[in-house]
């Protein structure tokens, strides 16, 4: 072991928890080593032949609290036991030797009171034990032992040992609470980093209305059904082919830059992202919040992807096309699943707002009969006429030219 060994010597195999509680131990080991080390210094100054194997008794002591930690790789309870037993029976010989006015019997109540953190919480009954120990030991030295043996025959070396006693007693404790003080405080504010970090994440999964009903309601079927709502889809037409001559790394950032570009902008317009597929991008407005506005709000998202992808190329200075569907309409929001869940959105809207999409001319933004309906005059439109849907048959359908100049703002 080295000269001055680190505080968590033999506690890295341990849980933080625990070695949280044994580096208190090693605190305790080392200080009441220096403390026996203090007095076998005394005792080797002393000329008195009998002090000699006093100094050598202290020495040993030393020796052995200093070694406490070496225990450690035989359980969490061995070095903690070892140390509070030693220390019980070295007192009982020093009392013995120096008298009950030495104050050396203050160190039971020392060990008592910090038996809980040594120990640890979780063994309520053993710190009872030992505490009952101790009370035990004090109450018969009391009894037995004289208030003075004669051994520091010097009032002020006798008083001046009993401060003594009393300093290195306080310094103990104060140091040990200081330190589990203080570790309780790391690990609280390490705990509230990660419940902030969880509610970040929380956050960005799931609407934060609908995150903060899940803590409420954990367990619960989260499912509302809201009459009127728009949906939009996004494609990337061209970034299957992209993704073929492109390596993972440069295909992902390339994705990644335009989402990133994406979830900024729902965030400006105050929609929800509900996910991304592949090359996909699904929003909706008016979900999970009602919103008398939501169509108006997410054809103006559809004009600005318009605008912020309209010149989108790869690296090869190549036109991305993407396509743009949206619906209106009556839609179910819920969360999915009780592992990786995810909060989504279905209905017919939902499915006719991904024919849009899918039917949609590249470049262009098509909307279904249900959200031109809703917007009355407020936009351009550009009459497609009827196609096939699939599922639904022959639908009219428009093109989204931009914001009406009656409508404007």
């Amino acid at each position: 072991m080295p000269l001055l060994p680190r505080i968590s010597y033999g506690t890295e195999a341990y849980p933080e928890k625990v070695a949280r509680r044994l580096r208190a131990v090693n605190i305790a080991a080392w200080s009441i080593a220096a403390t026996t080390l203090f007095f076998a210094g005394l005792r080797f100054l002393d000329p008195r032949p009998e002090m000699l194997s006093r100094a050598l008794a202290n020495l040993g002591a030393t020796l052995v609290l200093a070694s406490v930690p070496l225990l450690h790789r035989f359980g969490p309870l061995v070095a903690p036991l070892t140390l509070i037993g030693f220390v019980y029976l070295f007192l009982i010989y020093v009392v013995m030797q120096v008298g009950m006015d030495g104050g050396a019997w203050l160190a039971y109540l020392s060990a008592a009171a910090l038996a809980m953190l040594l120990v640890g919480t979780e063994r309520l009954w053993l710190c009872i034990a030992l505490c009952a120990i101790a009370a035990f030991i004090v109450i018969c030295l009391q009894t037995f032992v004289p208030d003075n043996t004669g051994l520091l025959s010097d009032k002020s070396l006798f008083f001046g040992n009993f401060i003594f006693n009393v300093l290195a007693n306080m310094t103990l404790i104060f140091v040990i609470v200081y330190y589990a003080v203080g570790q309780i405080a790391r690990a609280e504010a390490a705990a509230e980093r990660e419940f902030q970090r969880s509610e970040e994440l929380l956050a960005n999964i799931l609407p934060r209305d609908v995150a903060e009903r899940l803590k409420l309601q954990s367990g619960k079927i989260i499912a509302d059904r809201f009459e009127n709502a728009s949906v939009l889809f996004l494609d990337l037409a061209g970034s299957t082919a992209l993704a073929s001559h492109l390596s993972p790394d440069l295909f992902v950032s390339f994705l990644n830059d335009i989402f990133t570009r994406l979830d900024d902008m729902v965030q400006r317009f105050g929609l929800e992202k509900i996910k991304t597929t592949g090359d996909g991008y699904m929003v909706v407005s008016g979900v999970p919040t009602p919103n008398p506005h939501h169509s108006e709000i997410i054809l103006d998202f559809a004009l600005a992807i318009q605008h912020e992808l309209g010149n989108l190329t790869d690296q090869d200075r190549r036109p991305i096309p993407f396509r743009i569907g949206v619906e209106s309409g009556p839609v179910v929001g819920g969360i999915v699943g009780t592992r990786k869940f995810f909060y989504d959105v279905w209905g017919d809207t939902v499915n006719v707002a991904s024919r849009m999409e899918s039917t949609c001319i590249p470049g262009k933004i098509q909307i279904g009969p249900g959200i031109a309906a809703s917007i009355g005059d407020k936009f351009t439109l550009i009459e497609r006429g009827a196609i096939e849907v699939r599922g639904k048959g022959s639908m009219r359908t428009w093109f989204l030219a931009g914001r009406a100049k009656s409508g404007s703002a």
